[in-house]
């Protein structure tokens, strides 16, 4: 009987033991904001003559401009243009953030809030100006270069 009795505890502990898997790693979840910094990052040029509009009329003298963005994460991330016709619209550097935590909106160290909608190859920005002769709502629609 004590060896029966042994025998027992030795098989349930045996099976305890066995139970005891190892745990699957829980994947560290991805922070959209991230995702969006990563995709922003790149060189982006004006789409064509016509992708650029303030007030709803097209305006043609941006259509050689470059905007290129790094450093792009859920913190920020830098920007700098090139051939930039006014420095009050797309001034010539500055560091931007996301808008209050919105993916779709950033907020870029002069102040000015951006509406964005990116994919893999194009950004269209929106955005209004106060002050001066570049006052009004404009649209700027990128591609990727």
């Amino acid at each position: 009987m004590l060896s029966r009795f042994f025998s027992l505890v030795f098989f349930l502990t045996l099976f305890l033991v066995s139970c005891g898997g190892e745990e699957e790693a829980t994947p560290t979840p991805i922070d959209p904001l991230d995702t969006q910094g990563n995709l922003l990052n790149g060189s982006w040029i004006v789409k064509d003559a016509n992708s650029v509009t303030k007030d709803g009329t097209i305006v043609d003298v941006f259509t050689n401009l470059t905007l290129t963005i790094s450093g792009g994460s859920k913190s920020g991330g830098n920007y700098s243009t090139s051939n930039s016709d006014s420095a009050e619209i797309w001034p010539n550097s500055g560091m931007w953030t996301f808008s209050n935590g919105d993916k779709n909106k950033l907020l870029r160290s002069d102040n000015v809030v951006l509406s964005i909608s990116i994919s893999e190859t194009t950004l269209r920005t929106s955005f209004t100006t106060s002050g001066g002769l570049k006052d009004g709502n404009w649209v700027f629609e990128f591609v990727k270069q």
